[in-house]
């Protein structure tokens, strides 16, 4: 079976490792981490010292330390043998709980590595030992940002009152911002009458707690424009559902970067009002919405622009505006989804205001992303040659003499393969992965290729396609485990793009609503489609036999393409968000199948902007694994595809 053989590889690897492990030692992983989960670490270190190499035991002592329960030495110890393990940033927080005092200022700054401590205790500590001078700014630091226990809170106030009391209201206003009422509270007595009023709203408001009317009348007049009482106001009213009359104070509050405060913290709510005005049918005020956003970087600035600009040409006919944020929102990205995006609507707002060449050029810019939805739209919009990079890019560099195999993060990734761990060696792949340049990064997702585990290779693989590098083999996989998914009446290539989408081809996932294995299939449609198909339901084997989970997913998929005809685009809407949610659009917005609905409109106007992206993402892998399991050049067939019945 392939997650046996999986298993194997990992063994026979850890040998290829000098001082590696045996193969022999995967059950002996498997009890240690039975044993770290019942947080035994004195039985997990015991099993651990049977199995060669230090990996084992700093395994144990990973998970030991990130719990908490070291002492120093034990953490410095760690830090200094593992700098390249993942999570220490973490492991360092835990590890101030025993930071001892007395130590000179070198040793600290060796035990935070040129960061600051993440908890008061850590600052106060550190604090102390650098001096007056080079210690204020890690209490003022501390002080403006940390949450802080009771203790901790009081010695600040006891012994470095003057140092902090200016930032005081800082502090304040910076607990509340970032949502922690508790914290803010706690301040109360230390500010002014005036300024604890209007915190006191602000935390009724944040905790939807009563009496939150009367706090609001409370606040003094010359406070009662605050830009975060404003904001609590907002949040509150969505959390309420008064969209309305969040929409109405919204727009009051976004006349200028002061008026909102903290932009970012609008963003989110901003864009779903200004999709839900577009929904409505109030293309002003959803573009005044979406424009109006005082942001100038970052990715709801760059999502801002783009609906903006979608929102200009669509539906108020501005062309020459909407090329102003589609430009906008093309020097903001990077990934290949988001420039094919960019040139295939600057391209379409240039055809509306009809310059052509320019509408060419920005179409070519977009087709140079060809394994993205709107970078192919953008490619046959313009008449373009089809990218054969999926075909000529060659194989992927071999790993075996690679630097990083001798690493301990990579042995230990090895380990808990063996052990079924799969989620956590994904972690410690991917934390090496940052590490290493592209030539090094092909090579950690051929590992992982061999080692039969697509989704840790496809992850890397995505990584590198955000820095402009494509590597076919890894981000769209041909392996064992995606042929499993391509058995069945469905082509090959849509069962492919809904497992790498739904999953990453990962036959362990488990999402956080439930959905498990290879086409994450909800439990109770999985039961439904076992008898449909007169076949025994197993809970255990929908994570545990990728072949199982894929013949019932398969068959759902198959209910969905007969249910839709044949529609890609509605089938996958309805595997995502489920039939009825999507018979409900069909109501909304019309039927795309039809000739007088334009699909990509229908797509946009998805509201779940998790089933946008999953259409998108299913209907652009259409053409790739074409090519890739052809391993010739496909045309592309996108609009075609949109537009079947």
């Amino acid at each position: 079976m392939i997650l046996k053989s999986g298993r194997l590889v990992a063994a026979f690897l850890l040998c290829f490792c000098a001082a590696g492990a045996v193969a022999s030692d995967g059950p002996r992983m498997e009890q240690v981490m039975e044993a770290i989960s019942q947080r035994d670490y004195p039985l997990a270190e015991r099993l651990a010292e049977a199995i060669p190499g230090r990996e084992a035991h700093d395994i144990v002592l990973w998970h030991r330390l990130r719990q908490g329960d070291g002492v120093w030495q034990e953490y410095t110890d760690f830090l200094q043998r593992n700098p390249d393990w993942p999570g220490l940033t973490y492991l360092r927080k835990r590890g101030e709980a025993v930071l001892p005092v007395g130590l000179s200022a070198q040793q600290y700054r060796g035990f935070f590595a040129g960061g600051h401590p993440q908890t008061g205790r850590g600052a106060l500590i550190f604090a102390r030992a650098l001096g007056e001078t080079e210690g204020k700014p890690v209490l003022l630091r501390a002080w403006r940002s940390l949450p802080l226990t009771q203790m901790e809170r009081e010695t600040f106030q006891k012994n470095h009152m003057k140092t902090i009391a200016p930032e005081t209201v800082t502090r304040l206003e910076n607990m509340l911002w970032t949502g922690r009422p508790d914290q803010a509270e706690a301040l109360l007595p230390l500010v002014s009458k005036d300024t604890a009023l209007l915190a006191r709203a602000r935390i009724l408001l944040q905790q939807d707690k009563p009496g939150v009317d009367a706090a609001i009348k409370a606040v003094p007049p010359k406070l009662a424009s605050d830009a975060g009482l404003a904001h609590d106001r907002f949040a509150w009213r969505m959390r309420k559902d008064y969209y309305d009359s969040s929409e109405e104070l919204l727009r009051e509050r976004s006349v200028s970067t002061a008026a909102l405060g903290q932009p970012e913290a609008w963003a989110n709510r901003r864009r779903l009002l200004a999709r839900r005005a577009l929904r409505l049918d109030r293309p002003r005020n959803a573009y005044n919405l979406a424009s109006q956003h005082f942001l100038t970087e970052g990715n709801d600035y760059a999502d801002l622009e783009w609906l903006a600009g979608y929102i200009a040409l669509t539906r108020l006919d501005d062309p020459d505006r909407a090329v102003r944020h589609f430009e906008r929102f093309r020097l903001a990205v990077k990934t290949p989804i988001s420039l094919g995006r960019a040139g295939y609507w600057m391209g379409r707002a240039y055809e509306a205001a009809a310059n052509p060449s320019a509408a060419r050029a920005a179409y070519g810019l977009g087709a140079a992303y060809q394994t993205s939805f709107y970078g192919q739209l953008a490619a046959e919009q313009a008449g373009l040659p089809v990218d054969g990079e999926m075909v000529t890019s060659g194989a992927l560099p071999d790993w075996k003499a690679r630097a990083f195999m001798e690493t301990g993060p990579v042995k230990a990734a090895l380990l808990l393969q063996q052990a079924h761990e799969e989620l956590l060696m994904q972690r410690f792949l991917l934390h090496v992965e940052e590490s290493l340049d592209a030539e090094d990064s092909a090579a950690l997702a051929a590992l992982s290729l061999s080692l039969e585990r697509p989704f840790a290779a496809l992850k890397i693989a995505k990584r590198q396609a955000n820095l402009g590098i494509i590597l076919p083999e890894a981000y769209y996989p041909v392996t064992e485990l995606a042929e499993q998914a391509s058995s069945g009446p469905l082509k090959p290539e849509l069962v492919k793009a809904i497992a790498r989408q739904e999953s990453e081809l990962n036959p362990f996932a488990i999402s956080p609503a439930g959905a498990r294995g290879l086409m994450q299939l909800m439990p109770g449609t999985a039961k439904k489609v076992a008898n449909d198909l007169e076949v025994e339901y197993d809970l255990g084997r929908l994570t545990s036999d990728p072949e199982y989970n894929a013949r019932l997913g398969t068959a759902y998929l198959a209910e969905m393409m007969e249910r839709y005809d044949n529609s890609v685009l509605l089938a996958a809407a309805a595997y995502n968000a489920g039939p009825h949610r999507a018979d409900r659009w069909i109501s909304d917005y019309g039927d795309p199948r039809s000739a007088g609905v334009d699909p990509i409109w229908w797509i946009e106007n998805i509201p779940y902007r998790e089933t946008r992206n999953y259409v998108m993402r299913v209907l652009e892998s259409l053409h790739v694994y074409r090519v890739r399991i052809s391993n010739e050049v496909q045309p592309i067939g996108l609009e075609r595809e949109l537009r079947i019945n």
